[in-house]
């Protein structure tokens, strides 16, 4: 199998950045030893928890939902529901699991304008992949108007 074991970054032909993360773990290959070192640390100490775009199906990375303290919020942004087998309770009774159904990048982008942010993130729209400057740009046209 000549397929790369470990992912390397698809960098930019015009400026040389790296476009896509470049830390990008391929199924069935481990975690770097800093994630379980970097969760043993942090975790005990976490007061919000996002969890973004995922299907929470993957181990180890789906631990950290039930590794953070009981005081923890988790705030949960996703198109669907994603683990209730792990803890994560999506009824309206819940203290600490809020679930922002949606789009990440629209959810994100919400939450961003919410709290004020959108002109420190128009600073780097350049930066940002197209669908989210597109996103984002549609934002500040609707506001300008």
């Amino acid at each position: 199998d000549d397929q790369d074991k470990e992912s390397k970054p698809i960098c930019c032909k015009s400026c040389n950045r790296a476009t896509v993360k470049p830390t990008t773990v391929l199924f069935g290959s481990s975690l770097p030893q800093e994630f379980f070192e970097r969760a043993s640390q942090d975790l005990p100490q976490v007061d919000v928890l996002i969890i973004a775009g995922t299907s929470l199906v993957v181990s180890p990375a789906n631990s950290l939902v039930y590794n953070v303290p009981d005081t923890t919020l988790r705030v949960i942004i996703n198109n669907e529901p994603v683990g209730s087998e792990l803890g994560i309770d999506y009824s309206s009774t819940s203290k600490r699991d809020f679930f922002a159904e949606g789009n990440c990048d629209e959810v994100f982008l919400d939450l961003i304008e919410e709290l004020g942010w959108l002109k420190d993130l128009e600073n780097c729209i350049d930066e940002l992949p197209e669908s989210s400057a597109t996103l984002l740009r549609d934002i500040l046209d609707s506001e300008g108007s």
